[in-house]
């Protein structure tokens, strides 16, 4: 990672256009300038002017601007230390995943041009990027990453129909409103149409749905709208919420299954939930438990019947280790990075590959009509986007985790 900032660093190019701010881009450090086969494509168009249209779109397609936080101005001079590889740790793994995706994808149709502007972490800064010369050339940009700077760049640019790849930024779209962006990582209200769509598929005419409301703001966000996209899916589904565990034990069944859908994370709320449970379990009730993306980063050792809830919560991770194209990946980016990759890499591989190849098969000027079709189930990331005219296109695939043998894990 250390080298890597260090090639990254020294390769740094201040570009600037007689209009344009100076914007500084970073070259790729092992291929300079074009990602891919170098070949000059000429496009077979009779008429001059339609000749001189269409190869400067073909030109224009094939460019990609990819704007990330590696603030390599807080590096002092050419002396990189362990500080700023950490700072620069998820820009670094973005990109080199990013840069592998779009090489594969090179090899199996044209070249690309890859522009990689450090973004700076800092939304003034890239409010003028948005007005840049390498941006506007490009014909679409993945980045930046992080809220702040997204509002800024994606408000400023001219272009209306330059689309905007907002790559790990899992705020929902509509916090954005920016009609030409395309929100990747699928965010809470994603997460809950899922929950819902998979309770409602599961109810059973004699089961109950208990709505489990806490106090806490994950539980809030997560469950705004659960009882009503279950009833919208399943009509006739028996939906109660209830903000207390007395509540939630008076409308307990042992008529059907009791599916209670919980967003707390909130870690007493949780342990007094888990307890609660366990014991109606105990009381041979069947119980069905759904519960928050986050808590697949908690322990519930200490809840040794855990499982015995059948616990299951949504995950934007399709990750699966143990396949041949994880494996290859995996090991194609230690030889050439020297680390392991991270799920930052593993997104940026992703996102490279769906885009690189919409690009490939259907061209930029195809891409609208082809993201509300076109589904992909990568090694980290599934995509199944849905348009808006206000705030452009979401991301709503997520997968599913039920926990097993101590751990959540794919279903």
């Amino acid at each position: 990672m250390k080298n890597t900032l260090i090639a990254i660093s020294a390769a740094v190019v201040l570009g600037a256009a007689s209009c344009s701010p100076k914007t500084t881009v970073l070259r790729n450090p092992n291929v300079p300038g074009n990602v891919g086969k170098t070949e000059e494509v000429i496009p077979d168009v009779a008429d001059k002017e339609k000749d001189k249209a269409r190869g400067m779109l073909l030109a224009k397609e094939r460019n990609i601007a990819l704007l990330l936080p590696f603030q390599l101005d807080l590096i002092a001079g050419n002396d990189v230390q362990e500080k700023d590889v950490k700072r620069s740790a998820l820009a670094l793994d973005f990109y080199q995943g990013f840069q592998l995706g779009l090489e594969e994808v090179a090899r199996k149709g044209k070249p690309f041009r890859l522009k990689v502007i450090d973004s700076k972490d800092n939304p003034t800064y890239n409010a003028s990027l948005a007005s840049a010369e390498d941006v506007s050339q490009a014909g679409i940009v993945v980045g930046p990453v992080y809220p702040q700077e997204i509002r800024a760049f994606g408000r400023n640019v001219v272009d209306e129909n330059k689309w905007i790849v907002n790559p790990l930024a899992a705020s929902p779209a509509s916090d954005f409103n920016i009609s030409n962006l395309i929100t990747v990582t699928p965010s809470i209200y994603a997460h809950m149409e899922a929950v819902a769509t998979k309770v409602a598929e599961e109810y059973k005419i004699g089961d109950v749905v208990i709505i489990y409301q806490t106090t806490d703001s994950d539980s809030k966000q997560f469950l705004t709208g659960m009882a009503t996209a279950i009833r919208e899916k399943k009509y006739n589904a028996h939906v109660v919420t209830v903000s207390s565990l007395e509540q939630l034990n008076e409308k307990l069944t042992q008529a059907g299954n009791n599916i209670i859908i919980s967003g707390t994370t909130d870690k007493t709320s949780l342990n007094n939930l888990i307890s609660a449970l366990t014991k109606k379990k105990s009381e041979y009730y069947s119980i069905r438990l759904f519960g928050h993306p986050l808590w697949d980063r908690f322990d519930f050792s200490n809840h040794p019947s855990f499982s015995g809830l059948n616990p299951t919560i949504s995950t934007e991770s399709n990750l699966k280790p143990w396949t041949s194209a994880v494996r290859q990946f995996r090991e194609l980016y230690r030889q050439k990075y020297g680390v392991m990759p991270s799920d930052q890499s593993y997104k940026g591989y992703d996102v490279a590959v769906f885009f690189g190849t919409l690009i490939n098969k259907y061209g930029l000027e195809n891409l609208k009509a082809k993201l509300e079709t076109e589904t992909y189930n990568g090694i980290y990331n599934t995509y199944k986007f849905t348009y808006n005219e206000t705030w452009g296109f979401a991301n709503m695939a997520v997968s599913f985790k039920e926990y097993i043998h101590g751990s959540f894990q794919l279903q």
